[in-house]
C-alpha cells in the first residue's frame, strides 16, 4: 500500500526528483537533461508517492498554455514499476490540471526509437493519451519528440 503526497517544498522536490530519476538511467541518462528536471521541479506542483517512509515514485505538473497542462516528468523506481504507481500519481496530476485546462500532453520518445520509451508509449497509451505530432529534430535525430494528448473530461 502507497500514499500519494505533494511536495510543497523546492529542496524536497528537487530532492525527490534527484533520488528518483538516478534510479532510471534508461530513461534519464543524459546528465544535463536529468539535471535540468531536477533543478526545474522547484518551480513546478510535484506528487510523490510512498511507501512507508521509502519513495517510490513522483510526477511533477507544469501549464504549457492557458488551455493545456503538461506532465513535466514521471519516474517510478524500477523495483516499484508494474505496480499501479505510475498510474495513481497521473490520476492525481490529472484531478489537480481539471481544475485549470481542457487537455493534458506529455513529450516522449517517439514509438519504435528505444524500447524502454516504447514501455512508456504503451503506459500513457493506456490511461487514454492520443498521437499528436512527432518533432523529429528537437531532441535530436536518435530520440524524436513524441507528443501524446489526452481530453480532460
Amino acid at each position: 500500500m502507497f500514499v500519494i503526497k505533494e511536495v510543497k517544498y523546492e529542496d524536497q522536490k528537487m530532492a525527490v526528483v534527484a533520488e528518483i530519476l538516478k534510479d532510471l538511467p534508461e530513461w534519464f541518462g543524459i546528465p544535463e537533461s536529468t539535471q535540468a528536471y531536477i533543478e526545474g521541479a522547484k518551480d513546478l506542483q510535484v506528487w510523490t508517492a510512498f511507501q512507508e517512509s521509502d519513495l517510490l515514485g513522483f510526477v511533477s505538473l507544469s501549464y504549457s498554455s492557458e488551455d493545456c497542462a503538461e506532465i513535466d516528468c514521471l519516474g517510478v523506481k524500477k523495483a516499484h514499476q508494474g505496480r499501479g504507481i505510475g498510474s495513481q500519481l497521473l490520476a492525481t496530476l490529472e484531478s489537480e490540471a481539471r481544475k485549470n485546462v481542457d487537455y493534458l500532453q506529455v513529450k516522449t520518445v517517439a514509438e519504435g526509437s528505444n524500447k524502454d520509451y516504447d514501455r512508456t508509449n504503451v503506459f500513457y497509451r493506456s490511461l487514454g493519451f492520443k498521437k499528436l505530432e512527432i518533432f523529429p529534430q528537437l531532441w535530436g535525430p536518435q530520440n524524436p519528440c513524441q507528443i501524446l494528448i489526452k481530453k480532460m473530461g
